[in-house]
């Protein structure tokens, strides 16, 4: 442990020890080692907590906790989800419209923004895919979506009772989930046209082998 935190800087010794046993309640600085795992982003890594975001998403998902990890060769986005109550252990990688493009027809995937009135939309992943090696193990075959509704994010924490308002910024969210319920499509739609798309891989908890807290 002293290794790890003096790669990442932290670790005050004079600071009460706490106990962590979900991503639901990591705190920025906190660290965690991965197991190995089929998404070579984090297979054997250990990640630490660099900032975090808070959803409410649904009625199910009202104080989601996503935190955003340093340590892979690009960002992850950790948290847990209902969606495979198997894999809760959420794990998701951003990517940008060229890279969504080398995986689906342009033409599909764009459909889902072009036909709002569609809720059933159904895309399959391309054949042959070739230079996308970061998004090994965070793919499915066919997808297929299951939500769409406004949504609300924030950086303030909503487990903390004592905020009465988080500053809830508004979106509206979709997501399409594979078949076999173990990846999917989380996207991001905010006013003025910023929309953000992830990949999501869906883990079982004990994929994280230990959580080391600051």
């Amino acid at each position: 442990m002293g290794i790890v935190k003096s790669i990442f800087g932290g670790g005050d010794k004079s600071s009460p020890v706490k106990n962590i046993e979900s991503p639901k309640e990591l705190k920025i600085g906190d660290l965690l080692k991965m197991e190995f795992a089929d998404q070579t982003l984090i297979s054997g890594g250990t990640l630490k907590v660099d900032e975090q975001f808070f959803y409410d998403l649904s009625a199910v998902e009202n104080c989601k906790v996503v935190s955003v990890m340093e340590g892979a060769d690009q960002r992850i986005y950790l948290s847990t989800s209902s969606v495979n109550p198997e894999r809760p252990l959420e794990v998701a990688i951003s990517v940008l419209p060229e890279t969504i493009f080398k995986v689906f027809k342009q033409k599909k995937f764009v459909a889902i923004f072009d036909e709002p009135d569609n809720i059933n939309h159904r895309i399959k992943r391309k054949a042959e895919l070739t230079d996308l090696d970061e998004l090994q193990g965070f793919m499915g075959e066919i997808y297929s979506q299951e939500r769409t509704n406004e949504a609300y994010r924030s950086t303030q924490d909503c487990r903390d009772e004592a905020r009465v308002d988080p500053n809830w910024v508004a979106f509206d969210y979709k997501l399409l989930v594979s078949e076999d319920r173990q990846h999917a499509i989380r996207i991001e739609v905010f006013d003025g046209g910023r929309t953000d798309i992830y990949f999501i891989a869906y883990l079982a908890l004990n994929k994280v082998e230990e959580y080391w807290p600051v």
